[in-house]
């Protein structure tokens, strides 16, 4: 069923659905996610789950494009309204952080996905799909901040890896240590990629 035949009360099931799922995920971990855990957070039955997902691979997949969206929402009117390429990048670090701030529980999911579910018959996972968008939309800041005469001239796709890299691995820290100061983390992320980019005068 398309986004676009669906009534406004399918739309609120669906959303209610993934909020269960992100719950559960976050507090039971993957191995203990089953769709009767789901369907007893959101007080339906399991058959609701299915008409609407069709099974737990579609409706992990629906979470993960759920959780980016949440980070995409909060991320890119920020890093839109900056002026510069290097502001931008600044941005772009400090609201990845203050995403992982205010919605733990979805990084938690999403963080159980990543580790635990597999791709289809030995494919991608479910995450692998926005993971590239991820690395291919940093790319295209970098090349603004390339094409402004802001950064220096690096392999782009490298440097987007490697910027990746370093927030990708805050929700591991966070498992291990809720109260790590991410603000502190978030200023020096900023100094070392401004470093890593700049432009020698």
């Amino acid at each position: 069923m398309s986004s676009e035949s669906r009534t406004f009360i399918e739309e609120a099931r669906r959303a209610q659905i993934i909020t269960c799922a992100i719950e559960v995920l976050a507090d039971r971990g993957y191995p203990h996610t089953t769709l009767a855990r789901i369907a007893k957070q959101a007080k339906i039955s399991t058959g609701v789950i299915s008409y609407h997902f069709g099974g737990k691979q579609q409706l992990i997949e629906a979470v993960v494009a759920e959780v980016a969206k949440l980070a995409t929402d909060l991320m890119l009117p920020r890093i839109l309204a900056q002026p510069t390429a290097t502001e931008g990048l600044r941005a772009y670090i400090e609201s990845n952080l203050e995403f992982m701030r205010l919605h733990r529980k979805p990084l938690l999911a999403l963080v159980e996905i990543i580790t635990h579910v597999p791709g289809e018959e030995g494919g991608p996972g479910p995450y692998s799909a926005q993971s590239e968008v991820a690395i291919t939309d940093l790319e295209k800041l970098l090349e603004w901040g390339r094409l402004a005469g802001e950064f220096r001239d690096f392999d782009q796709r490298s440097m987007a890896i490697a910027i990746r890299g370093a927030i990708d691995a805050v929700p591991g820290r966070l498992l291990h240590d809720p109260n790590f100061d991410l603000d502190l983390l978030a200023r020096e992320l900023v100094t070392i990629f401004a470093l890593a980019t700049r432009r020698q005068a």
